[in-house]
């Protein structure tokens, strides 16, 4: 998949799902009955779309269909920006159904539904989040998240790269994403009472074992444990353009190439003030929160300015 067809994510109109009566055939509106169906939550920037890669590439049958970066509340048949099947991107055509694109996966075969910059609420039930998914439809749902100082690296630099975006709005979208940020940890924390799997980008990049006991904690086979292709979604690496494969990336230090930059320090002490969020921190990545907390320390924040006297 080239990086043009990556970012080809709308259509002149949207998916169209044939109507079949439920009881004939439930699936009908996707086009195959799947044996396994993963839902998977991120903040953009997380290693969303290399994970998601991964798992297709460890199914329990043949056949794999992605529908990416899909609207809440609504059906992820008609409200997906892009569509892969069997690892390979599939063109959205005006007036298109789905399962004229999906057509050739079996019965069996796995479903991969993501979505961004969402998280689902304790009142989310599975199909209030995901409209229109028939009846009794097993989901397993994944969380995945990065460490915060790499995270926000990442995202700024992303947004840097937009030459319409000035410093106040650059902050004003990272404020959003903070609190949005904050809520993917505190699912974390609770993931096991939320039946969700968590994933930590950072530790699955680094680690072989960690990658094998989330298959395992999915019920999928290893297959392929390797860290794959660099994904072109979002117009790939912010940092590196030119990278390949996952290994080619220093994603560990993205941190270290922001951090004497005005919008990162500010976006630091943005979240320093954010109490909640420096509790979830602790509790998940306390590196980080520490690393946080030394930064404002040393900048000597707030400064210590007379008011009404002379200078």
């Amino acid at each position: 998949m080239t990086e043009a067809m990556a970012e080809e994510n709308t259509t002149d109109a949207p998916l169209s799902a044939e109507k079949t009566p439920e009881a004939e055939n439930p699936w009908a509106a996707l086009g195959f009955r799947p044996g396994m169906i993963l839902r998977s939550f991120g903040m953009r920037r997380s290693g969303n779309h290399a994970i998601i890669n991964w798992l297709t590439r460890n199914p329990p049958a043949e056949g794999v269909v992605f529908l990416n970066n899909c609207g809440a509340r609504r059906s992820p048949f008609t409200s997906c920006s892009s569509i892969e099947v069997n690892g390979e991107y599939r063109k959205l055509k005006r007036r298109a159904t789905l399962p004229s694109i999906t057509g050739d996966v079996a019965d069996g075969g796995l479903l991969v539904i993501s979505y961004e910059d969402v998280m689902p609420s304790a009142r989310d039930s599975e199909r209030a989040l995901s409209a229109e998914m028939p009846k009794g439809a097993e989901i397993s749902d994944l969380i995945f998240f990065r460490h915060f100082m790499n995270w926000a690296a990442s995202m700024l630099r992303k947004l840097q790269a937009n030459k319409d975006y000035g410093f106040a709005t650059r902050m004003r979208i990272m404020s959003v994403a903070v609190e949005k940020y904050r809520d993917s940890l505190e699912l974390v924390l609770n993931a096991a009472e939320r039946d969700i799997v968590p994933v930590c980008y950072d530790t699955w990049l680094k680690s072989d074992p960690y990658r094998s006991g989330v298959l395992k904690a999915l019920g999928l086979p290893q297959k392929d444990n390797t860290l794959g292709k660099v994904q072109p979604y979002g117009g790939g690496s912010s940092f590196q353009k030119r990278a390949k494969t996952s290994e080619d990336l220093n994603t560990l230090d993205r941190w270290t190439q922001m951090i004497s930059l005005p919008d990162y320090q500010m976006l630091l002490l943005l979240a320093s003030q954010d109490q909640p969020l420096m509790e979830l921190m602790q509790k998940t990545m306390p590196q980080d929160a520490s690393m946080v907390q030394d930064f404002v320390a040393q900048a000597r924040f707030p400064f210590d300015v007379k008011v009404g006297g002379n200078t």
